[in-house]
């Protein structure tokens, strides 16, 4: 297998864990999260919350799970060199964790670049978001019928993070709220 195949699976991969992996209970204290601790998380939410961090096979991707006492989970993972320099924007998160896009929804892809631009594809409702990192997507991802994930996506530098969770009405508000936090607080 060649270089430039391998690393097309491996993106495919972490593009569909970054948009289906569905929020896990954190059943059990492991590692902390290397990109965000719990206290951070907490305060963001104004709730407590534990998190779940086991570490990756994939170098460069981490992933870790948090739960509030209510049982709601959710999901923030970080893929580390996912863009080079002058890379990136709402058109390239789309068209980087989104693979399975038909090709004439590719065309529309470009779009995204404009704030408040919606597009509608089978299974998707992607729309770019201002304010957070250096470009923001939110995708609605039909699992199975009337089954949704909510993630926000977003590039900062060189890294792409998704912070996903179970479709509710908060979903984005809280979604937002948690990528700031992050962002802001990122652990090195």
């Amino acid at each position: 297998m060649n270089g430039n195949m391998q690393r097309t699976l491996i993106s495919g991969a972490i593009a569909i864990g970054m948009l289906v992996v569905p929020s896990l209970s954190a059943g059990a204290q492991s590692a902390p999260c290397p990109m965000v601790t719990d206290t951070v998380v907490s305060a963001a939410l104004g709730t407590p919350v534990t998190s779940q961090y086991e570490a990756n096979i994939v170098p460069g991707f981490d992933s870790c799970d948090f739960v509030d006492p209510n049982g709601t989970g959710f999901t923030v993972m970080r893929e580390s060199n996912a863009f080079g320099p002058g890379e990136g924007g709402a058109a390239a998160l789309a068209r980087r964790y989104i693979p399975q896009l038909p090709d004439a929804v590719r065309a529309q892809i470009d779009a995204l670049s404009q704030i408040g631009i919606n597009i509608a594809v089978p299974g998707y409702e992607i729309s770019a978001v201002n304010g957070v990192g250096d470009a923001a997507i939110w995708v609605k991802t039909e699992l199975l019928p009337g089954t949704f994930n909510d993630s926000l996506i977003v590039q900062r530098g060189g890294d792409a993070f998704s912070f996903n969770m179970d479709d509710s009405a908060d979903a984005q508000m809280k979604a937002n709220t948690i990528a700031q936090a992050v962002l802001a607080n990122l652990t090195p």
